[in-house]
């Protein structure tokens, strides 16, 4: 017999007044396994997985058609089973534990079960423990309060070619130089490449360590100015001609003033540290799954706190997508991308995707660039695929339909006009790419 035929059937007695008589709630073989196999047909469709142990079945009646169910019946009307015509009827329910593919619970899944067939279908979970579709696959798990929410209908059309090159490898970090200028760096080759926009886009630093040691990571420390923090990290070689680098440890960070000129390191003596951030001044450097946080006082920069996290940090990026004034820490361990925010001395994570394999690769950045006053995240995935994510009131979504494979978007307000323009990298050999400014209007 399968395992999954091992699955018992919750037994549940009814009382009544004297005169009743006593009635038990029981299911077949044949109807047990039918129901399962149903089940395992819903759950492929909208590729989710379950825990088949904890499964249960029981009596119940599909709920009245009122204000109370309304979102019950939605979440099974979007995934095409008409549950509300089904208000007041005996029913079966199974209840299982709901699983992304990597194991991460998502919620509570209920399978409604009338006249032997299944009629309805939804899982409760996300930050209200509410009802959502199976097609709903990351709600929130925090209530983030934002104040308002992406209306993408796609990017504007109010761009305009510019001036300039850039790096294929993405923006870790903007900033300003002394005229205020628009300032982004990027890692290549193992180099801090620090590009500006002067009536076009083109290199202004380029930082380079020696032999094995490379720029693994880079910060602008505030992004009014042109401080800028270099992670610089010990490379070990495997392989032969074309070899694997694999970064062996951290081994300092490399300060620069606003002119971009040396100005001074702290060393980490080998420390795992995989990322570095920052903010309003404050130095975040990513060691396994802490952040500690550095702030420069008279004898230089030192530890003044730290932040535990349940995941590694590879990439870090702040922004505040809704424009109220709290900011969103995003970041992402290359399985998963994470989005927080920050409460007292701790994260509090709202969203996060359930992957839990290598996915992304390169910098994180954000930007609004269809103007409706919300900011979208731009992330390339391990296919050098740029994956944009909108906020809406259930999660973040992927919004990809006007991205071609191989194609990756930077954005950033490069000329300052306080408009987001954008760097579009294209599917060829060599990485080309193109300037787009948004229009003043």
């Amino acid at each position: 017999m399968k395992k999954w035929m091992m699955v018992v059937a919750s037994l549940l007695l009814f009382t009544g007044c004297a005169a009743e008589e006593e009635k038990t709630f029981s299911l077949t073989a044949a109807e047990q396994e039918s129901y399962v196999e149903m089940i395992d047909g819903v759950m492929e469709e909208f590729y989710w997985e379950y825990d088949r142990s904890s499964l249960t079945f029981g009596p119940a009646v599909v709920p009245e058609n009122n204000e109370e169910s309304g979102r019950l019946f939605s979440a099974s009307s979007a995934c095409e089973y008409n549950l509300k015509s089904k208000a007041g009827q005996d029913a079966v329910l199974a209840e299982a534990s709901l699983l992304h593919y990597n194991g991460d619970t998502a919620g509570k899944l209920q399978c409604w079960f009338v006249g032997g067939q299944l009629a309805g279908v939804a899982y409760s979970g996300g930050y209200d423990n509410g009802y959502y579709s199976l097609k709903e696959r990351n709600p929130f798990v925090a209530d983030g309060g934002f104040r308002a929410y992406e209306s993408w209908t796609g990017m504007g059309a109010a761009f305009q070619k510019g001036r300039g090159e850039f790096s294929p490898e993405g923006i870790y970090s903007t900033g300003k130089d002394a005229n205020g200028n628009g300032l982004a760096v990027s890692i290549q080759d193992g180099k801090a490449a620090v590009y500006r926009y002067a009536n076009g886009l083109s290199r202004y630093r380029n930082f380079s360590y020696g032999y094995g040691l490379e720029a693994t990571s880079a910060a602008f420390l505030n992004g009014k100015d042109a401080r800028l923090a270099v992670l610089v990290s010990s490379v070990t070689e495997s392989g032969e001609e074309e070899s694997e680098k694999t970064y062996s440890r951290a081994e300092k960070i490399m300060l620069y003033d606003e002119k971009l000129n040396a100005a001074g390191e702290i060393p980490l003596e080998g420390e795992l540290c995989t990322a570095i951030g920052a903010e309003d001044g404050k130095l975040y450097l990513f060691i396994d799954q802490n952040m500690d946080i550095y702030e420069e006082t008279e004898n230089g920069w030192e530890r003044t706190g730290s932040r535990k996290l349940r995941h590694q940090v590879t990439q870090f990026h702040v922004t505040d997508l809704d424009g109220d004034g709290k900011k969103e820490y995003i970041m992402t361990d290359n399985m998963d991308l994470y989005l927080y925010h920050a409460t007292g001395g701790s994260f509090r994570k709202l969203w996060s995707t359930h992957l839990g394999v290598e996915n992304f690769y390169g910098p994180i950045s954000s930007g609004d660039l269809n103007g409706d006053g919300v900011k979208e995240i731009y992330a390339c995935d391990t296919t050098a695929t740029t994956i944009r994510y909108i906020l809406t009131e259930k999660g973040l979504r992927s919004a990809n339909e006007d991205i071609d494979y191989g194609q990756c978007i930077y954005p950033f307000d490069f000329d300052g006009n306080g408009k987001t323009d954008y760097w579009l990298v294209q599917d060829n050999v060599d990485r080309r790419g193109q300037l787009y400014l948004a229009s003043e209007e």
